[in-house]
């Protein structure tokens, strides 16, 4: 058996993608982010309101028509 050598991938981040302090969508606290896609603060994403709002996957899709 032959042992292959797989070239090791790593992510790479957009120019912009830095770690700053950016202010809270939410409660307008400054935090510190990981990135510019993290825009809400752990407290905020912790919260009660936050979680229950996010539809869960068991909602009622789309079908196809199927032509008809």
């Amino acid at each position: 058996m032959t042992d292959f050598a797989f070239p090791i991938q790593s992510t790479v981040r957009a120019r912009g993608d830095v770690a700053a302090e950016r202010t809270c969508l939410r409660c307008k606290a400054v935090f510190w982010s990981n990135g510019f896609g993290e825009r809400i603060c752990t407290r905020c994403k912790s919260t009660v309101a936050r979680r229950t709002a996010m539809p869960d996957a068991g909602g009622q899709g789309r079908r196809r028509s199927g032509g008809r």
